[in-house]
């Protein structure tokens, strides 16, 4: 016969086997879960841009018109030297329809005399849709302002600069000085805020900090590429995010009224009234041949239906009605 305290012992050994098997089950459950969310998330994820995002386009460069008319900016000081994360099929699907751009480049390109490099890259799929001789080096011209004006930003967010604080002895503060250089590309600034970075320190902060290692802005070279780059920092801008100084740099970049010179003559001026191009333009007008010595843009476009690209053409030696063209061409392929 078994006594009642034996009964009473297995009886709770009954019980606690029968909680672990029920605390195994539901941890097991648990795992079971949390991985079908894991894999869930994970083929979820993606870093696509939507419409809201910071698009910024830069103004004109600081050269002579093709009327001879000066040799710096608007207001004097002249130019210089005259990955994806993981993809997977769901990913892929919910990507946009990868754009039939580099026939349209082609055709351009074969048709257009002189010296040209061309990169079109597409801001929602994450990669380049069409380019041509993109690594070629030319003269930045006032291009080289994207680098200085990026940095200012950084530095206004990170509290090493003050925006209210006036820039050397341009007579403006240290946001507007960022304004003009790209809205009117108002060279004395533009020299003013290098000036407080150092040449040589933004030289090693363009390589070590926004990883572009083929451009050398204190040689004011550079090529479609490393602009390209740059444009995807404008557009991203992951180092700074206070709103008052990401829209202040839209607006510069996108409304570009004319003054002594026409900010917007040659790329933006190919495009309708349908499609936003923030632009920053750098020239060199040759007074004595009668022709652009350079003409480069550096553009992030946002079509009619909400896509996104950037579009950067730098040239030696082509009519300007080819920059328009190139515009107007690309306004017909472009989703």
């Amino acid at each position: 016969m078994v006594s009642k305290s034996t009964k009473k012992r297995q009886a709770v050994i009954s019980f606690n086997k029968l909680i672990l098997i029920l605390l195994f089950v539901l941890s097991f459950t648990i795992v079971i879960l949390v991985g079908l969310i894991i894999t869930r998330l994970n083929s979820g994820s993606g870093n696509d841009i939507g419409p809201d995002s910071s698009i910024v386009d830069g103004g004109d460069s600081g050269d002579s018109d093709e009327n001879g008319n000066g040799s710096g900016a608007e207001h004097g000081g002249g130019d210089h030297g005259g990955g994806a994360g993981n993809s997977g099929s769901s990913e892929a699907s919910r990507l946009p329809t990868k754009a039939n751009i580099q026939p349209t480049i082609d055709e351009w390109v074969n048709g257009t005399s002189g010296d040209k490099s061309v990169m079109v890259y597409d801001l929602e799929r994450n990669e380049i849709a069409a380019h041509y001789d993109s690594m070629r080096n030319f003269n930045t011209a006032s291009l080289y302002k994207l680098f200085v004006v990026y940095e200012g930003y950084r530095r206004l967010e990170t509290g090493e600069w003050n925006a209210d604080d006036t820039a050397g002895s341009t007579g403006h503060t240290i946001l507007e000085c960022l304004d003009l250089a790209i809205r009117e590309s108002y060279s004395p600034c533009a020299e003013t805020l290098w000036a407080m970075i150092g040449h040589s320190e933004l030289d090693s902060i363009i390589s070590n900090d926004f990883k572009i290692v083929n451009s050398y802005i204190s040689g004011l070279f550079s090529n479609a590429n490393d602009i390209t780059e740059m444009m995807k920092l404008f557009y991203h801008h992951p180092d700074f995010n206070t709103s008052t100084l990401v829209e202040r740099m839209k607006d510069s970049f996108l409304n570009q009224p004319v003054t002594t010179y026409d900010w917007r003559r040659g790329l933006p001026a190919g495009f309708s009234s349908a499609t936003k191009v923030y632009n920053k333009v750098g020239w060199d007008w040759d007074a004595d041949g009668g022709f652009w010595n350079l003409f480069h843009d550096a553009a992030i476009i946002e079509t009619a239906s909400g896509r996104h690209f950037i579009v950067v053409e730098m040239t030696h030696a082509v009519p300007l009605v080819k920059i328009k063209q190139l515009g107007s061409m690309l306004e017909n392929v472009l989703p």
